[in-house]
């Protein structure tokens, strides 16, 4: 029997594929060119061990799939020996076709994403990210990339959390690109690379049939986005290359030199030059020292149609292609290294791997791992922001921050700001009133069954637009956030010399609420427990919950909204992500 008929029985594969659209049919030719570059690095005088081309099969459940499968022997080379050695592996491409989609799952292959895209287009990953809900997903790591090509910006950063949603600050989310995410879906740990479109879901190794029907899973979630991404939503947004192009010029451009470094330098792939003679000669760690200095650099692009790069030592320009934009570069051309088995130019590797970011004369806008994006200025984050308000009815009878102040009171006026918080807050264990002095916060609280401290700063004012009541409020807030940490030495400083005591020079205790407890032994427990958690609280009578929202929502839309607005939206969103930042959960109270 031809083993060749047998073998995709006898594969054993993971859960990894990248996804593309056909967006005209795939021929037989087409796939058969598909293969031929993949199996390029084919072992010399090898056989196929299998080379079927779209074979058609049926699953349990009677949906028909079509697939084209290539395996066959391929010789790596060994680079910690001088000399010619190899080892002997096996690669593999596997193309299925399903409902006008594609998946790829190869290994060891050359390099195919040049030939692929001729063919084919790639998933983008809003698509890939909107086949699931936020609510659904916990996301568990996020690399991003922000919109900057400057050399004194921090380029990129990544998160890890048992969550992210809630934790991570989204503020200027807008200038942040995600590129990779690890997320926990319905108890499976999935992975999704937006550079390449693939997807990686944790699982053991499956039957082609159990591979297709999670390829066809996946297909159906990319063809039924959910309508429910408020958190993705506030990181910038996918845009056509074409719209850009003809709005914004490329104004700099910068090669990811790091993934140079780490996929060919520290692996110590050999780079060989060819000079103009036809002479060969491996790249030394001078050469390549003064290589990657050279493209480590930001590099201005002059004007169209040219797109030269200016002041460069060698020609070198940008080119439009079809769905994306790359480098050429003539002495980059000369440089060669070994991808999987074949020879490809440095400039081609380049290229295939999306290396080139580039900015725009429309600072909105850059080109990143082969995509476009938008920065959504902050604006997207409003959902996010808007989560961390809570209306209390109480504050809409508010007539002043603490009352009339007489040395007999033992309360605050139940009109007053003050009053109105240590009402609402009568269920905790301890409440402090620090007002006045050397403040940490109006009031301080602490709950024991929530594991938490709430430092609490109230201003009072008329309901308003305005943003000049925040500034005083938040600027007390985000000072007093170092103090959040609780030190017990100087905490038991404060309870002593201030908080035990009274109110200005009245009768009024400062603590405003106690249990039967000790309170320094409570502090210390509350302090080693692993759920301890802290929270800075704002409480502005003059905010309306529902005004707020409504303005918001305008400026989020893209109507004309007071500048003042604007101003709100910036110091609010600027306290909730310096408290975020600190691991503190932000919070505002104010009017319905």
């Amino acid at each position: 029997m031809d083993r060749s008929l047998v073998m995709p029985d006898r594969l054993t594969l993971t859960q990894n594929a990248q996804f593309y659209r056909e967006d005209v049919k795939l021929t037989d030719n087409a796939i058969r060119s598909i293969l031929d570059v993949a199996s390029g690095n084919i072992k010399p005088g090898a056989s196929f061990l299998v080379d079927q081309t779209n074979e058609a099969r049926e699953l349990k459940d009677g949906n028909v799939f079509q697939f084209s499968l290539r395996a066959f022997p391929t010789e790596r080379p060994v680079h910690f020996l001088n000399e010619t050695l190899s080892d002997l592996i096996h690669a593999f491409i596997l193309i299925i076709r399903i409902d006008g989609h594609v998946a790829v799952l190869k290994k060891s292959c050359s390099s195919i994403t040049e030939t692929l895209e001729g063919y084919l287009t790639p998933i983008k990953s809003s698509a890939l990210t909107a086949s699931f809900s936020d609510d659904e997903a916990e996301f568990q790591k996020i690399s991003m990339r922000n919109m900057t090509v400057s050399d004194r910006a921090m380029r990129s950063k990544a998160y890890e959390a048992a969550d992210l949603k809630g934790l991570l600050s989204l503020h200027a989310a807008g200038r942040s690109i995600p590129f990779f995410f690890k997320l926990k879906l319905k108890g499976k740990i999935k992975t999704i690379s937006a550079q390449s479109g693939r997807v990686v879901e944790s699982s053991e190794r499956k039957s082609l049939n159990d591979i297709v029907s999670w390829v066809r899973l996946q297909i159906e979630q990319i063809k039924s986005p959910s309508g429910n991404n408020n958190f993705l939503d506030a990181f910038a947004q996918l845009v056509d290359l074409d719209i850009v192009w003809h709005k914004a010029q490329p104004t700099a451009v910068l090669v990811e030199s790091s993934f140079l470094v780490d996929n060919l330098i520290s692996k110590n792939i050999p780079l060989t030059y060819t000079t103009k003679k036809g002479r060969c000669f491996d790249l030394t760690d001078k050469h390549l020292s003064t290589l990657i200095s050279q493209l480590e650099q930001v590099y201005e692009v002059g004007s169209a149609p040219g797109f030269n790069l200016k002041k460069t030592s060698r020609p070198s320009a940008l080119k439009k292609n079809k769905s994306s934009i790359s480098l050429s570069v003539p002495a980059l051309q000369k440089i060669k290294l070994d991808d999987n088995g074949k020879a490809i130019t440095l400039q081609s590797f380049i290229n295939k791997n999306n290396l080139t970011t580039i900015s725009f004369s429309n600072p909105q806008y850059m080109y990143f791992m082969g995509q476009c994006f938008k920065d959504g200025a902050g604006i997207n984050e409003i959902p996010s922001l808007l989560k961390n308000f809570v209306s209390i009815e109480s504050l809409t009878s508010a007539t002043s921050e603490k009352g009339i102040y007489k040395p007999s009171r033992k309360t605050f006026d139940s009109e007053s700001v003050f009053g109105i918080i240590e009402k609402y807050c009568k269920k905790n264990d301890f409440i402090f009133c620090d007002d006045l002095g050397d403040e940490w916060a109006d009031h301080i609280i602490f709950n024991k069954k929530e594991c938490s401290v709430s430092f609490i700063h109230s201003k009072h004012g008329d309901v308003s637009k305005s943003a000049s009541n925040l500034h005083d409020v938040v600027g007390q807030a985000i000072k007093n956030i170092g103090n959040m940490d609780l030190n017990l030495e100087a905490f038991s400083k404060k309870f002593d010399n201030k908080l035990t005591g009274n109110y200005r020079d009245s009768v009024m205790p400062r603590i405003r609420k106690k249990t039967a407890v000790d309170f320094k032994n409570f502090l210390t427990e509350l302090r080693q427990d692993f759920r301890f958690n802290k929270r800075c609280i704002i409480c502005c009578s003059f905010l309306s919950k529902a005004q707020i929202t409504n303005e918001f929502n305008k400026l989020q839309s893209g109507l004309k909204v007071p500048g003042n607005i604007t101003q709100m939206f910036w110091i609010l969103s600027s306290f909730v992500h310096a408290t975020k930042e600190a691991g503190v959960s932000p919070i505002i109270y104010c009017r319905p």
